[in-house]
């Protein structure tokens, strides 16, 4: 390690403590790197633009714009009233509304933070009215709300496609199986609660005719993430045209749905967009740099030389960065750790033999439940603040679905064709 990298991993600790933000902190411990080196300063901005001048990674603005539309258009009340009708009559039906309806919900946000900061407030308001503990109503929308991230249209999952080259339809694809798994594992945990604690049902005194209008109302909501998709699969377009085709939808279903909608709720909705995207994707410009710094460096290889003297054995690698991602979620975001992470540990994994696509979204999976995890649990926090409630409250009654989604994480770890079986299917497992 030279000594100019030794400053700059020094002064990015430091940065890191203290609390800046992490775009900034990476570009200021960059800057040293090069005055200490004495490489020449343009190359921290001629990286830093590289790092962004993707075509893929048009995409991530143009997915944050449409889940704002879709949260916008109504698509939680609707989703969530289709899935009351399907579930609903159960014993603890309405866990199981939370959770469906998240995963419905999913793939038209890409976002936790959308789906509890969107759904959350309705469902937290039918589970108490239904006399569920806001505790235990709480842990369900915060930690149903992973399956955003992971279904298809997954921000996360753009970034890992453009940061490391790996196909984005196939990694879109290979994250569906897992999404629906995890969100079918957290209905378990709340079977057995609902049994515990006999939960009561919801029997919903629907007329026939009213039953098909709702199912008739959510259908245009529903079938987003399959226009998303099946343009992929089809070869109709690209996943950067597929986002585009995206927001044109949620324009769509906003105009027809929410005939409220001024002119000053759509500056409002685009504002955020572009501030949540330019975070983004000056995350990536600073990133690149950062990368580039390791990778001139040979860290990867050094790494990967000291993984191999532990073990040559991939399951082995894999359940180090496993047991690595889950203690660094909880610490970190996770498209800030994609942007640090993937470059230095793709090259490895692809040394071991594992699939670029298996790889990323076992990634993704791992660092999206930090989303849930305390400390510094976004969707946790965003929970909190939607409850009132204190986190020691949350977290208890998330543990079990917290056990429930790092278990779904080692079975599509160890078990790739899971994740690989509709990338194989569609072509896109290159």
């Amino acid at each position: 390690m030279s000594f100019a990298l030794l400053v700059m991993l020094i002064l990015f600790a430091i940065l890191m403590f203290l609390g800046f933000p992490l775009s900034f902190t990476m570009i200021l411990s960059s800057i040293l790197y090069f005055l200490f080196s004495g490489k020449p300063l343009y190359l921290v901005v001629h990286r830093m633009f590289t790092g962004i001048d993707t075509f893929t990674l048009m995409a991530i603005p143009f997915f944050i714009l449409a889940g704002e539309l879709m949260v916008y258009s109504g698509t939680a009340k609707k989703l969530l009233d289709f899935s009351n009708l399907l579930v609903g009559r159960f014993r603890g039906g309405l866990g199981y509304v939370n959770v469906l309806a998240s995963m419905l919900f999913g793939g038209c946000s890409g976002s936790a933070i959308s789906d509890v900061a969107g759904l959350g407030t309705l469902e937290l308001e039918m589970m108490e009215t239904a006399g569920y503990d806001k505790a235990f109503s709480t842990a369900v929308t915060v930690s149903s709300a992973i399956q955003g991230p992971i279904i298809p249209p997954s921000i996360p999952i753009v970034l890992i496609g453009s940061v490391t080259g790996t196909s984005i339809g196939g990694l879109l694809l290979g994250s569906a199986v897992p999404g629906v798994l995890v969100g079918l594992a957290q209905m378990l945990v709340v079977f057995y609660i609902s049994r515990k604690r006999n939960f009561p049902r919801n029997v919903l005194n629907l007329r026939f005719l009213d039953k098909i209008k709702i199912v008739i109302e959510s259908i245009p909501f529903l079938i987003m993430p399959l226009i998303i998709i099946g343009g992929i699969i089809g070869g109709l377009f690209t996943p950067t045209e597929a986002s585009a085709v995206a927001v044109f939808y949620g324009i769509l279903l906003t105009l027809i749905f929410n005939r409220k909608v001024t002119l000053k709720d759509i500056k409002d909705l685009f504002k955020r967009s572009v501030i949540t995207a330019s975070t983004v994707l000056l995350l990536s410009a600073s990133s690149n740099i950062f990368g580039w710094i390791l990778a001139t460096e040979q860290i990867p290889e050094s790494l990967g030389n000291i993984l191999s003297s532990i073990s040559q054995d991939p399951k082995m690698f894999l359940f180090i960065v496993n047991i690595a991602l889950l203690i660094w979620g909880m610490f970190m975001d996770s498209l800030p750790a994609i942007t640090i992470l993937a470059p230095i540990l793709f090259p490895i994994a692809l040394r071991y033999g594992i699939h670029p696509i298996h790889f990323g979204v076992v990634m993704n999976f791992n660092l999206v439940i930090g989303l849930i995890t305390p400390p510094y649990g976004v969707a946790l926090f965003t929970g909190m603040m939607v409850s009132n409630l204190p986190m020691e409250k949350i977290v208890k009654e998330m543990i079990p679905f917290i056990i429930a989604s790092i278990c779904v994480l080692f079975f599509i770890t160890y078990f790739p064709n899971v994740i690989m079986f509709l990338p194989s299917l569609f072509g896109l497992n290159r």
